[in-house]
């Protein structure tokens, strides 16, 4: 009879938009797994059951100066971001900066500044948390399309460039997510939660936890040979393309 096997280390990852959403998901996912999380925000927040230090990753001086702290990392996960909506003709130049910069920029940032943690690790891990969207449009989105499109095309280029260093790059295009971002979205009447649900196969929206899980699974060994691709989790709506 084999011997039980132990229980592999607990990992280091590094979560950013760590404070809500998608992010605090995926951090208390990995928390309750065992690893250690350390959190990046916007603004610091010690109520929660993992570090969370205050991080603007729009700057990229102020993220590289915390990434020269970091230890070895076994997995980044980028998971901040914002959206803004308007007309393509009208949508304010501040706008498609605030969105282009958190969402995109503020990826590639944290990814070259956590590059030198990750290739120590020895096999790092980046998850980069695009969106649906990355590849089925929608009015009024020019930003945030833009940006998690560039999330996408952004990944598959780390996953070349890091490759020799032992460092994975992957992305995720969750679909409507009931984030609090989405649900002010609803509240606010952009959105129409009874014509997504008519597009949306599961007939319901994402719960953050179930994306965090899915996450997490996605950092687990039996999936080490994936990189430069995107997963997709939207409950089946890009495949709903025909009325």
């Amino acid at each position: 009879m084999n011997p039980p096997s132990s229980p592999p280390p607990p990992r280091c990852v590094l979560v950013t938009g760590a404070a809500s959403g998608i992010g605090q998901a995926v951090a208390q996912a990995f928390h309750e797994s065992g690893d250690r999380v350390i959190g990046w925000d916007l603004h610091a927040d010690a109520g929660q059951a993992f570090p969370i230090h205050a991080v603007d990753i729009r700057d990229p001086a102020a993220v590289h100066a915390v990434a020269a702290q970091l230890p070895p990392l076994d997995l980044l996960v980028n998971c901040a971001g914002i959206a803004r909506r308007g007309h393509a003709a009208s949508l304010a130049a501040e706008d498609w900066r605030a969105v282009i910069d958190t969402n995109l920029s503020g990826t590639f940032y944290c990814c070259q500044a956590a590059f030198p943690a990750l290739k120590a690790s020895g096999a790092g891990l980046i998850i980069n948390v695009a969106s649906f969207v990355a590849h089925r449009s929608g009015p009024g989105r020019a930003s945030y399309v833009a940006s998690k499109a560039g999330v996408v095309a952004l990944t598959e280029v780390l996953a070349l460039d890091f490759a020799e260093h032992g460092v994975r790059a992957i992305s995720v295009s969750p679909g409507y997510t009931r984030t609090a971002m989405v649900e002010r979205a609803l509240q606010a009447g952009r959105l129409d939660e009874q014509r997504l649900l008519a597009r949306i196969p599961a007939r319901r929206l994402a719960e953050p936890s179930e994306i965090g899980r899915a996450i997490r699974t996605l950092a687990e060994p039996a999936l080490g040979y994936a990189n430069g691709c995107d997963f997709v989790i939207d409950g089946g709506i890009m495949a709903n393309g025909v009325e």
